[in-house]
């Protein structure tokens, strides 16, 4: 175990190292820690079959391989890394959240604790977003991080649900303990856990239609499309396999997960195809290759969508790293040749054919078919034995197909020397595909006789799996189909309107703005009290009051504000915010030393109103006071729910944010978030400071303030936990779109930036 615990350390022992070196020479070391790094979990992967437990982490098989799979692609982007961005400004910063981004993985990857492993599943949208806004000058880079970053925040909710019944019915977040209980006695609601999981994985895979933020997300350092496209997208595959002791019992995630797997693999392929632009092209091949992988989840291949992931990751990683090349060529060459969909579905011309058509077609239909059955029986006999993998031989009879065609178009002139050699490739390739699976299979899988389970649960629901290869076929004949008549002189006449509604991407992004407005002027009518109010009185009748209303209620609600009267709190902060915020605390604490918090059942609704009510208001902040002014009875509303008295914890998120903004408004003569920009290049320590008070007034896990809001969830019913989820995810979206524009953007001409301790 000790070598174990060296490797998960090495990261942050990089990360020190940053505060003492130059930048050039932290990139070689950080690139040297993360070799030396790779090297010894490749001799615990290879030399060390023991399983073991070191604190809140566990190295089996699954986390081994990954360990191994992270630090290598980690390396090698590293190592790229050191040459392309040596000339940017904020080097130093960009090696530091690269280590950053390694160290997270690595405990996701071999947590042993759901805490940890949902820190880690968070925390990992919230470096994705500093890296992809590296360029922070540059507006789109900094939209396609916010993007991701409300993408990834939605992919932490259904897992904390999870978490948070997993708890409930078991009692343990020891990861292990749990899969012993749920495989010797698991109860009937375990189906709940598997669809919450599910879905978790699904949102941060980049299925339709939560793919825009991995599409649109190229503003970022060419190292970065690497890394996200390598590891952080293929989570789904990660996240199902941990939880693979659950599946035996699933109802509909299995289901669910094919069913959108066909579909992303089917239109990111499509999208795909269109794209003019190197980086977006790749963006789309990801999606669709995703959804290939949440297919092979669906029906119940986990340690093939493993292998999947690593395969696809390596690939797509080699392709990012080398497509700048491809750019810089292409921008040299004013002669590049149009896309052959386009010529085919536009301008209707015809590529000339020297064999003829049912040649094509009896090569790309008969040999896949007879190469997927030969590989598949050569490495696992029992292939029918299983409706799985059933399935997975369609899906290569398919694509094999669609393989062959392609390389025939491409070599027609040597016809049989083309097939010959594609025949061979395709064979290999399948071997792999195979003997990979069946390999992982006792690898990963954390008892024997788990695969079979979920091989039988994948098709307990057999009409929708019907229906969904139906489709899948009708949908594949028809693209054949179309392809097929865009060579002949007279095409179909959908072709030019399926080639006008594809090359706006099926209108994704477009739906994805309005759904923003819509959001925002949803925002502003809802932080109006009037039309607010109606629904706090319905809480009052839900469920069985525990007694009359407690009059030392009333009294304490003055000072821990609750809706309505919270509105009095917050216009005072607003109002006097240098003058008052401190007058109020300080109120708020003695209040709670003289009076006891009533146990009153509609004062926790009503709290938990007060948090999703005031973070819809923060949403709206356009400076340092009216953030505090709604932060501070949001969080504290919290304090009515909790066993104990966390006050203290949920006042410092606010109590930071007022200390920093005090201090902007001395500096800057203004609160205003809008005011002045670029903050993270000019006052780098006052940004740390404001990210981190950012983060505990988000909630982010292992900050003080989330351990008072989990222990809120442990405690809440249904209904409490969903108006406090939405809490939750509102106010980190809030904090995102107001606190974090100060960090951004091209600095002010016109304002002296001096920094804290920098004098």
């Amino acid at each position: 175990m000790f070598l174990e615990a060296i490797i998960v350390t090495i990261p942050l022992i990089s990360m020190i190292t940053s505060l003492f070196v130059e930048k050039k020479v932290y990139a070689k070391i950080s690139t040297l820690f993360t070799g030396i790094a790779f090297l010894l979990s490749l001799y615990v992967l290879i030399f060390t079959n023991k399983e073991g437990s070191l604190f809140f982490l566990r190295f089996d098989g699954l986390g081994a391989l990954l360990t191994s799979y992270i630090l290598f692609v980690s390396l090698v982007i590293h190592k790229y890394s050191e040459n392309y961005m040596k000339d940017e400004q904020g080097f130093k910063r960009y090696f530091f959240l690269l280590d950053l981004m390694t160290w997270n993985l690595l405990l996701l990857v071999l947590s042993n604790h759901l805490i940890i492993l949902f820190a880690s599943w968070h925390l990992m949208g919230v470096i994705l977003y500093f890296l992809l806004t590296f360029n922070n000058r540059r507006e789109h880079a900094v939209q396609a991080g916010r993007t991701a970053l409300f993408t990834h925040r939605i992919a932490d909710v259904p897992l904390l649900v999870a978490i948070v019944l997993l708890y409930k019915q078991y009692g343990t977040f020891e990861i292990s303990k749990l899969a012993q209980m749920i495989t010797t006695g698991p109860l009937d609601t375990v189906w709940i856990a598997t669809l919450l999981v599910m879905l978790s994985g699904i949102i941060k895979s980049a299925q339709i239609p939560f793919h825009i933020w991995l599409v649109y997300s190229m503003e970022g350092p060419t190292p970065v499309s690497a890394l996200m496209h390598a590891g952080i997208v293929n989570a789904g595959a990660f996240i199902v396999n941990r939880f693979a002791f659950m599946f035996p019992h699933d109802l509909y995630g299995l289901s669910f997960s094919f069913l959108i797997g066909i579909i992303t693999a089917i239109v990111g392929s499509t999208l795909m195809l269109m794209q003019n632009d190197v980086k977006k092209a790749l963006g789309y091949s990801t999606v669709g290759q995703m959804g290939y992988m949440m297919m092979e989840i669906g029906v119940g291949a986990f340690a093939l969508a493993l292998y999947h992931m690593m395969a696809h990751g390596i690939f797509k990683a080699t392709l990012f790293l080398s497509s700048g090349g491809v750019i810089h060529e292409a921008r040299r060459d004013t002669n590049i040749p149009r896309d052959e969909v386009y010529d085919a579905l536009v301008k209707k011309e015809v590529s000339k054919k020297e064999v003829p058509t049912v040649f094509y077609g009896a090569i790309t239909l008969l040999i896949p078919l007879v190469l997927v059955l030969v590989a598949h029986f050569a490495f696992e006999q029992d292939v029918f034995r299983y409706k799985a993998p059933l399935i997975l031989l369609f899906f290569g009879w398919v694509t094999s197909a669609q393989i062959l065609l392609n390389l025939f178009k491409i070599g027609k002139e040597k016809p049989l020397l083309t097939a010959f050699l594609g025949v061979v490739s395709l064979f290999v390739l399948l071997s792999v595909y195979v003997l990979m699976s069946h390999l992982l299979q006792t690898f990963v899988f954390p008892y024997e006789g788990l695969q079979e389970k979920i091989y039988e649960r994948a098709f307990s629901n057999v009409p929708l799996f019907f229906l969904s290869i139906v489709l899948s076929l009708i949908l594949a004949l028809a693209g054949w189909t179309l392809i097929y008549f865009a060579n002949k002189e007279k095409p179909l006449k959908i072709h030019l309107s399926l080639y006008a509604h594809l090359s706006r991407e099926l209108y994704f992004p477009d739906i994805y703005k309005l759904i923003g407005r819509f959001f925002l002027r949803l925002v502003r009518i809802l932080s109006i009290a009037s039309f607010s109010a109606m629904p706090v009185y319905g809480f009052f009748h839900i469920g069985e009051p525990s007694g009359s209303f407690p009059v030392q209620a009333l009294l304490l609600a003055f000072f821990i504000p609750l809706f309505p009267i919270s509105l009095i709190t917050s216009y005072l902060i607003r109002r006097f915010w240098i003058y008052s915020y401190p007058l109020i605390a300080l109120l708020g604490f003695m209040a709670l030393v003289f009076i006891h918090i009533p146990t009153y059942e509609p004062l926790y609704y009503l709290a938990g109103f007060t948090l999703l009510f005031h973070s819809v208001r923060a949403i709206l902040s356009e400076g340092f006071k009216d953030s505090i002014s709604e932060l501070y009875p949001a969080l504290l509303s919290m304090v009515w729910i909790s066993e104990e008295n966390h006050f203290v914890l949920l006042l410092l998120p606010s109590l930071l944010f007022y200390l920093l903004g005090v201090y902007a408004r001395r500096l800057l003569q203004t609160d205003s978030f809008y005011y002045a920009g670029g903050l993270m290049e000019k006052m780098p320590i006052y940004s740390l400071l404001l990210v981190i008070a950012s983060l505990q007034a988000s909630l982010t896990p292992l900050m003080p303030s989330f351990y008072s809001f989990f222990e809120t969830l442990l405690k809440s019913n249904v209904f409490q936990m969903i108006l406090l989820v939405m809490g939750w995810f509102v106010l980190g979206v809030a904090i995102a779109l107001s606190a974090w524009r100060l960090l951004h953007g091209r600095p002010r001409d016109d304002i002296h930036y001096i920094d804290l301790l920098r004098r």
